[in-house]
């Protein structure tokens, strides 16, 4: 509903939160998933609303586990991303990547890494 609502008032930038793996049903019976199979089920589904039903410019994040840690700014972007991250370094990527075209129409993986999180956008 949100991404409806942004559309019909002519928002064309989205940036969607979700989660590890959300749109690879073939990983969710890794270890540690089990627990969050609902979360991840809908998680799929609204991943594949935004891509299959949308014009919206979005970027899709996919952080590994949630850390309540505090950031570094230091992150890693990859296609097998399954490692921790800060939340607050996830907090700091969202904002960083508003006005990252870079970004749109991008599923993107991310854990804590060695790359400050400017750097990690620009190498897009």
């Amino acid at each position: 509903k949100v991404m409806q609502a942004a559309e019909s008032k002519g928002i064309k930038r989205y940036i969607h939160l979700s989660s590890a793996y959300a749109l690879e049903p073939e990983q969710w019976q890794r270890e540690g998933m089990a627990s969050l199979m609902d979360y991840t089920i809908a998680k799929f589904f609204s991943d594949r609303w935004l891509i299959d039903n949308t014009a919206l410019d979005y970027t899709i994040l996919q952080p590994g586990a949630l850390k309540e840690t505090p950031g570094s700014s230091l992150i890693e972007i990859s296609e097998t991303t399954s490692g921790a991250i800060p939340i607050e370094d996830v907090a700091v990527l969202l904002g960083e990547m508003l006005e990252c075209p870079a970004t749109y129409q991008k599923v993107i993986k991310v854990q804590a890494g060695e790359t400050p999180i400017s750097e990690a956008l620009d190498q897009l």
